[in-house]
């Protein structure tokens, strides 16, 4: 049972995670909670706000108020306890994010037709590769086969240590 001292915008929250995938009908919960619905609106703004909530803003007689509100990935891991805050929660998930690509690649080079030391050179070279700039080269290069990977990271390590990843990735990037 949620304690009643518990801030409204944790147990709004809460229900948002109960009710994950569906959205949360405010009016309803309001109900159930035995509290105003304009609280629960200013509880889901301040969540939508950090990014914890999404949902539609939505003019209803003249007045703004969030309609169908579901919780984000950041607001389920800060339901779940693990993390305290948005940010917290985007950077566990950002660390999430990067494990499962390494995971992922580490795979995708030992079925590739890389030979061994060609495929251990690319598992070293991808260890240097600092998590952020592998997510975003992984948005750039989801679709690219293993050999061009390869070059890629060797170029992202050789920019990390020269000071010039940025330049080094444009240049390396794939023409559309």
């Amino acid at each position: 049972m949620e304690s009643l001292e518990q801030p409204v915008k944790d147990r709004v929250l809460q229900a948002m995670a109960q009710a994950y995938p569906d959205p949360v009908d405010l009016s309803l919960l309001s109900m159930v909670m035995g509290c105003e619905a304009s609280t629960l609106q200013l509880a889901a703004t301040q969540l939508l706000d950090a990014g914890l909530a999404c949902g539609r803003i939505v003019v209803d007689g003249g007045q703004e108020r969030i309609d169908a509100p579901r919780i984000t990935d950041r607001g389920m891991a800060v339901a779940d306890g693990l993390a305290a805050t948005a940010e917290e929660a985007a950077a566990l998930l950002d660390r999430l994010e990067a494990a499962t690509l390494r995971e992922l690649l580490s795979l995708r080079i030992g079925a590739s037709r890389l030979s061994p030391a060609q495929g251990e050179e690319l598992r070293e070279g991808l260890a240097e590769v600092s998590d952020r700039a592998l997510v975003d080269a992984a948005r750039v290069w989801a679709h690219q086969t293993v050999s061009d990977w390869a070059g890629f990271v060797r170029v992202m390590h050789n920019g990390a240590a020269a000071g010039g990843l940025a330049t080094s990735a444009a240049r390396t990037a794939p023409r559309q």
